[in-house]
């Protein structure tokens, strides 16, 4: 199957509403602003833009200025059981910004907004004919009581400002627009409300209402409210349309959803994601200790490493002061600094390969000066530069810049989760990306602290991937792996047992007395590298890397375990031929991972102005014939036999004959490679992410965790990192450890073991329980 793509007779229940009729035949708006015409001049011209392109919508929106008006209307949400939810604001933070609106809308009704915070622009005083925030907090508490159906869109964003600025703890979403729309098409170039509106319920047509240039430099709070209400309400009906348009396709009992087989996707929608939004939204809230102190002296101890590193690096140049101003007096034209910059790639280049006259590791790029190239050049300044950059990177990317993101007002670092960052459904983070804090380096990590009176608790799945892996297989029907993990054995040692034709106990990394089984081990270790290989989708050449050997004997390796253990290979085969049959492959949840890309033909040609050169456009009797516009097939097979036998730059030659001839030649080689790799690779990543994702939903609804005070933290793949008070260690760990376990044991159908470990600092020393 190819992308998720609508059909043209979708029964989406799209609002037919006076919005979309007019927005398809709308005007495309004009954002550009004049500059230098101060805050006064901005303003001025934002009225004018927006009356130009939304006055028409004044009668079909309204403000909300007065109590009975909001009373009536939160009474007809309750009455429908259904409310659109969108909020303005001052910023992206919801801990330091200012809620300025609420945006809403409910079916029978003019989408509405509240005006809460905006101020003069001029005396920056609060305008009047704005409701209270008590009022408002008061209605709507009224309006949640009653459990309604609420549509958002990024709703993590919306409940959070909601919550500081409105005081609605209770705040939640039902259908959260962006998450559907990631789940139907995680490929969709343009995820943002007002593009996949256009595109889904416009049907292309209309414009997108972007006014993000609009507003630039100007907070949403100095907007007069009877200019900014035109451009807010417009948000809460076009969410609820995109939402009313996607609700057929994730619903499981419904004609559309069944005929593009997205049931398993429903599921995970109504049972992964959604449930997860609240999960995200308390972790933000929550943010993560940081030990401030510790920082100062880490900034002292890196900062002078960094220097001493540097001055290495100036010592080894000046022994080659003679070389390198003999190089200069040879190039007078040449960019070298004097001292010579090492941060310059240019720089450094010419004085490796053309002064110290190393010769190119890789072929490809033969003067490089990247960190890959650099680790392989066996050379002193080599060395230092590699060194110099990895402290730098430290330094600047954490120890000195991570103080800039404490939140002033608690201490606290409130990074944000990205629920679907990757395209497997994989957790990122960002401001700052606390995902990505090195784990190589144990000092950087202890930069983030427990709470005074509490502790930091760890705990990761035990074999998640293969586990996840042994699951798909068996649901494939081959119970290989899953029959070992059954038996209570090491799957690497039974792999390697297999592979290499050996007693499981000589396969084993310890021996029964607790000694290092040396030949065990490496056995193990090779079976282990062969099949995380084969899961992150890595060559023989990364393998026999990670092995320390050849490529050949890499391959050798892989051949055994394949040999030996053949439902890893079958898996292999059969995530291929899923991504080559359906345009997709599934995790063990059910969720898609589209790879268009691998089903595409090795080579497209097509002419080069869309007809034969022979033909000419301009012969009358030529354009009343019926004339092929493809390439003839003898010239495809005379190509592609040619492309395919030839190596290195001979195909950029191959690919230039033929545009001589006027046939353009698409070499998606790179492109279907890339999705081979992904095939298995995001089967097993996205399984995992579906584990980790319903055990962060256990563990935030434990009642009895909340009762004891735990607060989950910072999900790290297969890893959650939470903190307790000290006095209920015990009782969390081992709730910890049994909620992600029976979570994960639900969909796995097998033991899956959870260990956790007690620290006052990340990564810090553990604590004994």
């Amino acid at each position: 199957m190819a992308l998720f793509t609508v059909p043209e007779r979708a029964n989406s229940r799209v609002l037919d509403s006076k919005l979309a009729k007019k927005s398809k035949v709308s005007k495309p708006i004009t954002t550009s602003i004049r500059s230098g015409d101060g805050l006064l001049g901005r303003i001025n011209e934002i009225k004018a833009l927006v009356e130009k392109n939304l006055g028409q919508f004044k009668d079909e929106y309204l403000v909300i200025q007065d109590e009975q008006i909001l009373h009536d209307y939160i009474s007809a949400c309750i009455d429908n059981k259904y409310i659109s939810i969108d909020t303005e604001t001052t910023g992206l933070d919801p801990l330091q910004d200012t809620l300025v609106g609420i945006c809403i809308y409910t079916y029978g009704q003019k989408a509405a907004y509240i005006p809460l915070n905006h101020i003069s622009y001029i005396t920056g005083a609060k305008v009047d004919g704005q409701l209270s925030v008590d009022f408002v907090q008061k209605e709507f508490k009224r309006l949640l009581e009653k459990k309604p159906d609420i549509d958002m869109f990024n709703s993590c964003f919306d409940i959070r400002f909601l919550r500081s600025g409105c005081g609605l703890d209770n705040i939640y979403c039902t259908w959260d627009g962006f998450l559907a729309a990631k789940l139907l098409n995680e490929n969709e170039p343009k995820a943002g409300l007002k593009a996949l509106h256009q595109k889904y319920v416009l049907k292309g047509q209309g414009d997108a209402f972007s006014f993000d240039a609009l507003f630039k430099g100007i907070t949403f709070d100095k907007i007069p409210i009877n200019v900014g209400y035109l451009y807010a309400a417009h948000d809460p009906i076009i969410t609820t349309e995109l939402c009313d348009f996607q609700r057929p396709f994730l619903n499981p009992n419904n004609r559309e959803c069944i005929e593009h087989g997205l049931e398993d996707v429903a599921w995970v929608f109504h049972n992964i994601e959604m449930p997860c939004v609240q999960v995200v939204a308390d972790m933000e809230d929550t943010g993560v200790d940081f030990d401030i102190k510790y920082q100062q002296e880490l900034s002292v101890k890196y900062n002078k490493l960094l220097e001493e590193k540097m001055q290495t690096c100036k010592e080894i140049l000046d022994s080659y002061a003679n070389e390198i101003d003999n190089y200069r007096l040879k190039h007078l034209n040449c960019k070298l600094d004097n001292p010579i910059n090492i941060a310059s790639t240019q720089q450094l280049a010419i004085v490796l390969y053309d002064i110290m006259k190393i010769p190119p590791v890789d072929k490809k790029n033969p003067r490089g000066t990247g960190e890959d190239i650099l680790s392989k050049i066996d050379n002193p300044l080599a060395k230092a530069v590699l060194e110099y950059r990895t402290l730098s990177k430290l330094v600047s990317t954490y120890i000195d810049k991570l103080p800039n993101c404490i939140n002033p007002n608690d201490g606290r670092i409130h990074c944000k989760f990205n629920q679907y960052g990757a395209a497997t459904g994989r957790f990122s983070s960002s401001d700052p990306n606390l995902q990505n804090i090195p784990s190589h380096n144990k000092d950087i990590r202890k930069m983030f602290k427990a709470s005074d009176g509490y502790v930091l608790m760890s705990s990761d799945y035990s074999q998640q991937e293969p586990k996840c892996l042994a699951a798909l297989c068996r649901a494939e029907g081959d119970s290989q792996m899953y029959d070992t993990f059954m038996a209570g054995k090491d799957l690497y040692s039974e792999i390697a047992s297999k592979s290499f034709n050996m007693p499981y106990e000589d396969c084993l990394e310890f021996n029964p007395d607790g000694t290092t089984n040396k030949e065990g081990k490496e056995r193990r270790t090779s079976a282990k590298s062969i099949l995380l290989g084969v899961l992150y989708g890595r060559g023989e050449a990364s393998i026999a890397e990670q092995l320390k050997t050849t490529k050949e004997k890499a391959t050798q390796i892989k051949q055994s375990v394949f040999k030996g253990f053949p439902a890893i290979k079958k898996f292999e085969e059969e995530s291929l031929d899923m991504a080559y049959e359906l345009g997709y492959v599934t995790t063990v949840c059910g969720r898609k991972r589209r790879l268009p890309d691998y089903s595409l033909p090795e080579f497209e040609f097509e002419w080069k102005n869309g007809i034969a050169p022979d033909n000419d456009l301009l012969d009358f009797d030529f354009m009343d014939t019926n004339v092929s516009t493809e390439v003839p097939e003898k010239r495809i097979k005379y190509y592609t036999n040619k492309l395919r036998k030839c190596w290195g730059n001979q195909k950029r030659e191959i690919i230039k004959e033929a545009e001589e001839e006027g046939i353009l030649i698409s070499d998606n080689g790179a492109k279907i490679a890339e999705a081979e790799r992904q095939c298995v690779n995001a089967r097993i990543q996205g399984s995992a992410a579906d584990l980790t994702k319903l055990a962060m939903i256990e563990l935030n609804n434990n009642e009895r965790l909340k009762e004891l005070g735990f607060r989950l933290l910072i999900p790290v793949h297969d890893e959650v990192i939470a903190e307790c008070p000290e006095e209920n260690i015990k009782e969390c760990s081992k709730l910890l450890a049994e909620t992600m376990s029976k979570a994960a044991e639900k969909i796995l159908k097998m033991p899956i073991k959870c260990d956790v470990e007690i620290t006052k600092n990340w990564y810090g020393g553990s604590i004994n329980v």
